[in-house]
């Protein structure tokens, strides 16, 4: 079964023509690079409005302002259907990404793994799903079609031991397993204290936190941990080095970078030769 996911911007900032370059760019990521590693693939569309959206679609929005003070979010309706909301930013196809993976790979909020913990005093752990947290900074972005998007962890993420020539990431900035990137985070549940812990690394610096029990009516593993994260997210600066620009900046003018000039080149040698097919007198 192939999944549907919708791209649909609220955002006035994004063009329809921003959002479907951005849409085949996630599209060709998830056929070409997800689908063979993770065995999951979709159909990623470009919507003009969210009521033009067919019924059945995974619905992804970008918005100027989404709750909780998220850079993004991936949640469920009330009939249990997966959707993500994304705030608009410079660097909103990196973020559009990095959502459009984890709600494809883990669309109920709740896929975990038993593996070893990255706490060094805990044993065998339950460690949520999450592909893109623990490399999400820009910094292990790279491109498809010219366009900014998400680093993504492979199965072998959860393997015991680090092994040569094992593919740990897609772009292999993660070398061993359940590493975290500077600027990433993890999240799992202890099964001995039946607590919550995660595992943030900033400027080098790794900081584990207990983050307690699962309380009553929590929902989803993945709405209880993103209360935690959703404000670090915000406040991290995910801003692309200059030299990852490309056209994750895409709203209704595209920044100049190599990839537009080669496009347009493109561009405009089609339609010269078109052209010239046009002025061609008809044969017969």
């Amino acid at each position: 079964m192939v999944n549907q996911v919708a791209l649909v911007s609220e955002s006035k900032k994004i063009s329809l023509g921003a959002l479907n370059i951005v849409s085949a760019a996630i599209q060709k990521q998830v056929s070409r690079d997800l689908a063979p590693i993770w065995n999951i693939d979709a159909s990623v569309s470009a919507f003009d409005k969210l009521e033009d959206v067919p019924l059945g679609y995974w619905q992804l929005i970008i918005m100027d302002k989404i709750p909780y003070d998220a850079a993004g979010i991936h949640l469920n309706r009330d009939n249990g259907q997966p959707f993500a909301l994304v705030q608009y930013s410079d660097d909103w196809s990196l973020t559009t990404s990095h959502e459009a993976l984890e709600m494809l790979v883990d669309p109920s909020g709740n896929r975990t793994v038993a593996t070893n913990s990255p706490k060094p005093d805990q044993g065998r752990v339950l460690i949520l799903v999450e592909v893109s947290d623990p490399s999400e900074a820009a910094e292990f972005a790279y491109s498809v079609n010219g366009v900014l998007v998400s680093d993504f962890y492979t199965p072998n993420f959860f393997d015991p031991v680090t092994a040569p020539g094992v593919r740990y990431s897609y772009t292999g900035a993660i070398t061993a397993p359940r590493q975290v990137l500077d600027g990433g985070y993890i999240s799992w549940w202890d099964p001995v204290s039946t607590h919550v812990f995660q595992l943030f690394v900033d400027n080098g610096k790794q900081t584990f936190q207990d983050q307690g029990p699962l309380p009553a009516g929590f929902g989803t593993l993945r709405s209880f941990t993103d209360q935690f994260t959703n404000e670090r997210r915000a406040n991290l600066d995910l801003t692309p080095p200059k030299a990852l620009m490309l056209t994750s900046a895409l709203g209704k003018r595209k920044p100049k970078s190599m990839v537009d000039k080669s496009t347009q080149a493109a561009a405009s040698s089609l339609r010269g030769q078109i052209s010239s097919l046009l002025k061609k007198p008809a044969k017969g």
